[in-house]
């Protein structure tokens, strides 16, 4: 009777990503829809923290290339979390998913390196809200790209979402940053992995 329960949980759950995924972007108008990528969110300590998110490459009117990123998480404290696009597909430990995702001259992650980038990685996104321990993120990026590029997501290491403790302050200085001025200890992690396009 449990299994059949579960079986019909997965089933229910795989069938809402999959309508989500066709929905389009609802938010930003209709648009085709080219590349499909998705994270199972988990926490990083606390198992109890799950999600997903869904990411939808589309052209704009005047052929810019964006992302659609749509996440939905549950047992996140209530308030704002900081979220990002990290550069490694790793969350095991969640410190493995490394800095923010930033490719190119000024993207410095390492520890010995000052980072006077932040809020402009190309992995900086928007803090997620959380309310009676359900958060929901609806943005658009022209950062990242599910496709080859510089840009892109799926570079030889993959990238991971990280969803912090607290918010992002978008803090924008001339010197190293104030510790923890970007969301600071990590809670949940996943990794972005391609989807197949219906």
């Amino acid at each position: 009777m449990q299994n059949q329960r579960f079986r019909k949980l997965q089933m229910s759950g795989l069938a809402l990503i999959i309508l989500t995924v066709m929905a389009g972007c609802s938010h930003y108008g209709k648009h085709d829809i080219s590349k499909i990528a998705k994270a199972t969110i988990q926490g990083c300590t606390d198992p109890a923290i799950t999600g997903t998110a869904i990411l939808k490459k589309f052209e704009s009117s005047e052929g810019i290339k964006k992302v659609y990123v749509q996440i939905e998480v549950n047992g996140l404290k209530d308030g704002k979390h900081a979220v990002h696009i990290h550069e490694v597909a790793s969350c095991q430990p969640c410190g493995a998913a490394k800095g923010h995702h930033d490719p190119g001259p000024f993207g410095k992650s390492t520890p010995d390196a000052p980072d006077f980038n932040h809020p402009y990685h190309m992995g900086d996104l928007v803090n997620i809200t959380v309310e009676n321990g359900v958060g929901k993120l609806h943005t658009v990026t022209t950062r990242v790209a599910l496709s080859d590029g510089r840009l892109s997501v799926f570079d030889q290491d993959g990238s991971a979402f990280i969803i912090h403790t607290n918010e992002d302050l978008y803090c924008d200085q001339d010197s190293e940053l104030n510790p923890g001025c970007a969301g600071g200890a990590r809670d949940a992690c996943g990794i972005i992995e391609p989807m197949p396009t219906m």
